[in-house]
């Protein structure tokens, strides 16, 4: 089996170290560059197969952990809970400068599931002169009262661990909830993924459920491309993309909570379209 194209590196911030994957082409002439921030409770990881493909058509590729995922450092160690979009934002935005991502003249493809879509929203607002087109699986485009609503429904630590190791299997059977059941390779990366950031998890959902997505998103300037499973959690929100927003493109996928990894290629089909109707 040929070895991966995709690196691994780390960024040294303030905080910390920022684990991220990475792929960068071997063209002379470089197309736009894609940034992908993964959902929660997984890792930069769940991209390996965009980023594989996207290198392959000639855009340099990165994907970061959010910190107290996959990699990255623990968010324990920073001193000022509670966390906000913003903060994973300016965490980001300052490894994006020291890659030289975020530079003048310079542009990104920013794509972002779940959690990862709420940031990349932000993102677009707060640093939109440096973001070419924002891809949005799965982007939970939901109001105030639903934003409560999910979070009390999910914002528990249910995988906490204990010394019986019982969250483990807590943890799996967690997953097989969803698409992810059917493939017993993802099943098992994922367990690691979600068993490693138990704690990361409820503070990344903190923060999105006092993030104003609807409001991020009528201000977005650039492109926009939403794409999201009929199976996924947040499908019953994808409405939202169109009626407030009625120019941009939304898509049906497959995949579950899982579009990225199970639907790949569904996901690539638009973004292509996407990427050259802006220009790559």
């Amino acid at each position: 089996m040929a070895p991966s194209v995709v690196k691994k590196g780390y960024a040294d911030i303030s905080l910390g170290q920022i684990h991220y994957r990475y792929a960068l082409p071997t063209t002379a002439a470089p197309k736009t560059p894609i940034i992908f921030l993964h959902k929660s409770a997984s890792s930069s990881k769940s991209y390996e197969n965009l980023i594989e493909y996207y290198v392959s058509q000639g855009h340099p590729c990165y994907a970061p952990d959010m910190p107290g995922f996959g990699g990255s450092f623990d968010t324990e160690l920073d001193p000022s809970p509670p966390y906000s979009t913003t903060w994973y934002c300016s965490i980001f935005e300052e490894v994006f400068r020291q890659l030289g991502l975020f530079a003048a003249g310079k542009k990104v493809h920013l794509c972002g599931h779940h959690s990862g879509s709420t940031l990349a929203l932000e993102m677009g607002v707060t640093y939109a002169e440096y973001i070419k087109s924002i891809t949005m699986i799965g982007a939970g485009l939901m109001n105030e009262a639903e934003r409560l609503e999910m979070k009390s429904h999910y914002f528990a630590p249910f995988n906490k661990p204990v010394m019986d190791g019982s969250h483990l299997l807590k943890t799996w059977n967690y997953l097989q909830q969803g698409e992810v059941a059917e493939d017993l390779e993802l099943m098992q990366s994922e367990l690691l993924d979600h068993a490693r950031a138990w704690l990361g998890r409820m503070q990344i959902y903190g923060a999105v459920w006092n993030s104003d997505r609807q409001k991020n998103f009528m201000q977005i300037k650039c492109p926009m491309l939403a794409l999201c499973a009929r199976d996924d959690v947040l499908w019953q929100y994808f409405h939202y993309v169109n009626e407030l927003r009625p120019e941009v493109r939304a898509e049906e996928v497959g995949g579950g909570n899982f579009e990225e990894v199970l639907a790949w290629k569904e996901c690539a089909k638009f973004m292509d379209e996407m990427y050259a109707e802006v220009g790559a």
